[in-house]
């Protein structure tokens, strides 16, 4: 392609003849620029040609060949063509070289010294461009009119204009589809002058079909075509200038006519338009690996066709690499709702990790990129939008059950404490913190220390419980530690353990229990010494009672048996009752002669406390057995020493 344009190019440049050419001053009449403050983002530009009072050029020619005012010298050569032309600046698609653009070229008669030209009043508005790139950082659109009255002379300038624009394109290394219209525009321009034919330029070039852009008006231009002793052109700037700034999105040619009320000579509106950058939007259902490559691919090919500036191009790789973040998380959600059921509470441990720490990075890319595009207007204005989101995607995905909404408020509780310090300076606080970050089931500190999110889990939830146990329980474990284990003591003890127990500070609690554990081994001790002190108070009682008992049993069963000698038959039934509860008695006093008698082999706590119990049971049992014989019957009871 290259090669057969520098090929025509060099070919019409080799048509050199001698020039004659009439100039017409293409006039600046009306310059307007709005008010709205258009920055970077606002990168595409669209430029629409209005053409009004054509058939006044047939004045104009007129007047460049006779004079306004009086004849002029006649030329020898005869005017032929009408050639207008739009040279564009700041067109980064063509390397930023200057591009003349041809609008018409209209044909030229002659009717005895009168010149005519067959230009309709009511030319079509032409769009000569469609959102095409600007220069990075560049707000001035410069778009100069040139108009040219040609001879028949034997050079053209038309050839000259074409070759000088070709030469420009063949310098591009990859042409593009907008630069080969551009090519064809000339190829059409030249056919319509062998042919004598009117041309007008009708390549709009286009690189966005479709796209909903955001494009307001930037600037008119409007450029009369006069004679060069046409000393004023008088437009009508109030009622236009009120227009303009009242229909900044589309203009109508009818009304700008109106609104102008220039008869005199042929004029030419330029309407220059800017276009906002319109980036694909996307769900959080439409985000995949897959689809965020081919973005990623698309928007490289954009830059490397200048269709996206500089700032764009850079925002879109950051946009591309938070898009990843959250498919990760996407994934990671999907093995969890499908596993969760099957898999082993340690899996599901790291499978809900997964998905903690991809959203933590994503809300942390975000907060990175808030900071540092704090002023940037791109960010702002086009992609801030679509990264708040995607962001309340990622959140109402976390609100699916209770592991997923205690994840989300973890990790929004991490955040807190590492922007803000003030919120975990009470103990209050702290325990609100430690009961969020408890209420997921994580895996082990070894296994979150390997990443940076459950670093950051592992090291603030320490800090936490450092900051709990120095202000709510050091103190009293301390003075636990120091107490002497008695029953005086132990609701301290209790108090301490009960408080622990309501804490969600898991290490305060271990501390604790540690203390307790000290504590109740003291206090074992303590009421081993209190059993054993106990055990020999009971052994006396029981010698005691022994004794005591087993006299009156003996004395009881004499009595029995003075009363069964002389008792009639009648009386047999109760005395053989009252002989068994006598042997009942006396079974008692054995049985609590022989515990008695039997030594703790393992002087524990427990053994000797049991041993205890049971030697009391028994005394307490011998006096009842007693009491209830002494109950139904006192006189055989009556042993001298019974009451």
């Amino acid at each position: 392609m290259r090669t057969i344009v520098l090929a025509l190019a060099f070919l019409l440049v080799s048509q050199q003849a001698v020039l004659a050419q009439r100039n017409i001053e293409t006039r600046l009449g009306y310059s307007y620029n709005d008010d709205f403050q258009f920055s970077d983002e606002w990168q595409y530009l669209s430029t629409d040609i209005y053409l009004y009072n054509g058939n006044r050029f047939t004045r104009v020619l007129n007047e460049l060949e006779h004079g306004a005012r009086k004849p002029k010298k006649k030329y020898g050569n005869v005017l032929e063509y009408l050639l207008i032309t739009a040279q564009l600046k700041n067109m980064k698609l063509f390397g930023n070289d200057d591009i003349v653009y041809p609008l018409y070229n209209f044909s030229i008669t002659q009717n005895n010294r009168d010149y005519k030209t067959q230009v309709s009043d009511h030319q079509e508005v032409v769009r000569i461009i469609d959102k095409m790139p600007l220069g990075s950082g560049n707000n001035s659109i410069d778009a100069v009119i040139n108009a040219k009255a040609i001879t028949n002379g034997e050079s053209d300038q038309v050839f000259s204009m074409v070759a000088n624009q070709l030469m420009n394109i063949s310098k591009l290394t990859t042409p593009t589809g907008a630069v080969l219209s551009l090519v064809g525009e000339f190829g059409s321009l030249l056919n319509a002058r062998a042919s004598k034919k009117e041309y007008k330029f009708s390549s709009t070039i286009r690189l966005y079909e479709g796209q909903d852009f955001d494009t307001r008006l930037h600037s008119v231009r409007i450029y009369v075509f006069v004679p060069s002793d046409v000393k004023k052109v008088d437009i009508k700037t109030v009622k236009l200038t009120d227009y303009l700034q009242k229909n900044p999105n589309k203009l109508d040619r009818r009304q700008l006519e109106e609104m102008t009320g220039y008869k005199d000579y042929p004029f030419m509106v330029v309407a220059n338009y800017k276009s906002l950058y319109k980036m694909d939007v996307l769900t959080g259902d439409e985000v995949t690996l897959d689809l965020i490559e081919k973005r990623k691919q698309k928007i490289q090919a954009a830059y490397e066709q200048k269709m996206i500036n500089d700032e764009t191009f850079r925002q879109e790789k950051l946009y591309v690499e938070f898009l990843r973040v959250f498919a990760d998380m996407k994934q990671n959600l999907n093995t969890y709702r499908l596993n969760y059921r099957n898999n082993s509470p340690e899996i599901n441990a790291k499978n809900l990790f997964g998905i903690v720490q991809e959203y933590k990075r994503l809300k942390g890319t975000f907060d990175a990129r808030e900071k540092e595009f704090a002023s940037n207007s791109t960010y702002h204005n086009i992609f801030r939008a679509e990264y708040a989101a995607i962001l309340s995607n990622a959140d109402l995905y976390l609100e699916a059950d209770h592991n997923l909404k205690n994840g989300k408020l973890l990790v929004n509780t991490l955040r807190d404490i590492e922007s803000d310090a003030k919120t975990w300076k009470t103990p209050e606080k702290r325990e609100d913190a430690l009961a969020r970050l408890y209420a997921v089931e994580l895996p082990k500190a070894e296994y979150l220390s390997a990443s940076v999110e459950g670093e950051a889990i592992v090291r603030l939830t320490k800090k936490l419980e450092e900051e709990q146990y120095n202000e709510l329980f050091r103190k009293e474990v301390q003075e636990l530690s120091n107490t002497d284990a008695t029953d005086e003591t132990v609701g301290k003890r209790n108090a301490l353990l009960d408080k622990a127990t309501s804490s969600k500070c898991q290490s305060c609690r271990d501390k604790v229990r540690e203390a307790v554990t000290d504590y109740n081994k003291r206090y074992d001790s303590y009421k081993l010494k209190q059993a054993l002190l106990k055990k020999h108070e009971l052994n006396l009682a029981a010698e005691a009672t022994v004794f005591k008992y087993l006299k009156r049993q003996l004395c009881i069963d004499n009595n029995l048996q003075t009363v069964s000698s002389t008792t009639n038959q009648a009386l047999d039934q109760y005395i053989s009752r009252m002989y068994e509860k006598n042997s009942e008695l006396g079974k008692s006093i054995k049985s609590l002669d022989s515990l008695n008698k039997l030594e703790v082999a393992d002087e524990k706590l427990l053994k000797v406390q049991e041993y205890n119990a049971r030697l009391q049971h028994l005394i307490d049992e011998v006096e009842n057995n007693f009491s209830m014989l002494y109950s139904l019957d006192k006189n055989l009871c009556n042993c001298g020493d019974a009451s």
